[in-house]
């Protein structure tokens, strides 16, 4: 029984029919032929999907920049739109600002005003404010101004043009995309009559600092230049003294205000200096504006020093502070007690400890270096005539003495 089952087995296994190399090779190129057309025929029909309203929809939500499904296919459509209007935008700014450049290097004011009005109107048309600046308009000027590209090409009465031009509000302190000023621009390309016609507008502030932290008396490489912006401060700072000593002197406290928060003043302007005190007493034992306040008894002058920046611990010369300078009660609490007083000692206390940043002062060194032990203490530097030779004779050199080592240079920076 067992035989006759091993032969049954063995002939139903020798019965079936063997496919030959040939016939395998004929069946898989058939499966594949098979497969090709089934995806060509998928793809034709994805390509030639009549257009429905639901379709026609999405296209219009692409073409827009409208966010559509999550597809893969789809956001790579918007990219790619978005991409080609981004492109488009750059390429006309580029091509706006060449004119505008051009304009300004030939002296064309007529064609320095059209392109100017051109500009204007098509950021209006496009929807960007202005900003305070003659040319500081969103994707217009790609983050510059008209002032800026005129200091670094135009001519004198170009620029006067720019400056003085009918229905444009100049921001002579404008940032570019760097952070600096037409004032920074002019003084690193030594440009000493832009320098010149800088500083004679009105509001200009030479002690702005750029993103890199330096202001155009750092960035000056001139020493004419340099002596240019020295002076300006100089003839600044004389100016805020008399006005702050006419303004105590009047009791014109509001503007006296005004005047100590305003961001150049605090910059070149020591409220702690012995400079601002008029009084005869004052000025003998070198004391300051609010020792003057204490002996005059006027406790809002004191409350408004001591509101911004005056310090209840500076000495004069005599190492009196300014609540030893009166016997009055009232006076001397205001001085030590008062929310003024302990604000202007958290003050001090801040200054000593971190210093205050890279805000510059009138020596053009900065706050911070001024704390003790900082820089500024050990440090001086500046411009002086050298010697050179028979031929050329005394040169200005930018002279730096720095820990008793003395060193100098053709400019600074």
């Amino acid at each position: 029984m067992v035989r006759i089952k091993q032969s049954l087995s063995s002939l139903t296994h020798t019965s079936r029919p063997k496919k030959s190399k040939t016939a395998m090779a004929r069946s898989m190129l058939h499966r594949v032929k098979t497969s090709t057309n089934t995806d060509e025929a998928d793809i034709h029909s994805q390509s030639v999907t009549p257009i429905t309203p639901s379709s026609s929809a999405s296209i219009a939500r692409v073409s827009s920049g409208a966010p559509t499904d999550s597809s893969p296919l789809a956001a790579s459509k918007v990219a790619q739109a978005q991409g080609s209007m981004q492109n488009a935008a750059t390429v006309e700014q580029s091509v706006r600002k060449f004119r505008l450049y051009e304009a300004l290097r030939s002296g064309d004011t007529t064609l320095v005003d059209k392109v100017m009005r051109e500009s204007f109107a098509e950021a209006k048309g496009a929807g960007h404010s202005r900003t305070a600046s003659t040319g500081s308009v969103p994707g217009v000027l790609d983050g510059t101004s008209v002032l800026h590209l005129a200091v670094q090409c135009a001519d004198v009465p170009t620029i006067d043009h720019v400056l003085t031009h009918a229905g444009t509000a100049i921001d002579i302190n404008e940032q570019d995309k760097d952070g600096n000023t037409p004032l920074h621009l002019a003084s690193e390309l030594s440009r000493i009559p832009v320098v010149s016609l800088l500083l004679q507008q009105r509001g200009i502030n030479d002690t702005m600092l750029n993103y890199q932290g330096r202001s155009p008396l750092d960035v000056a490489k001139n020493p004419d230049v340099f002596q240019q912006l020295q002076l300006a401060r100089s003839i600044y700072l004389d100016r805020q003294i008399k006005e702050v000593q006419q303004l105590v002197s009047s009791n014109k406290y509001t503007q006296l205000e005004t005047a100590l928060q305003d961001s150049h003043f605090q910059t070149v302007v020591d409220v702690n200096g012995e400079q601002l005190a008029t009084d005869p007493a004052t000025v003998e034992s070198g004391g300051t504006l609010l020792h003057e306040a204490a002996r005059r008894k006027d406790i809002k002058l004191i409350e408004l020093l001591l509101l911004n920046g005056a310090d209840p611990f500076r000495r004069d010369r005599k190492g009196k502070l300014p609540q030893d300078i009166t016997k009055d009660e009232a006076t001397r609490t205001i001085l030590k007690k008062s929310p003024a007083a302990a604000a202007a000692q958290r003050g001090v206390q801040e200054k000593t400890i971190l210093g205050s940043g890279n805000q510059p002062t009138a020596l053009g060194a900065t706050s911070g270096d001024t704390a003790p032990g900082g820089k500024e203490g050990r440090e001086m530097k500046g411009y002086l005539k050298k010697w050179t030779n028979y031929t050329t004779g005394y040169r200005l050199r930018w002279f730096v003495l720095e820990d008793g080592v003395l060193s100098y240079y053709k400019h600074q920076g």
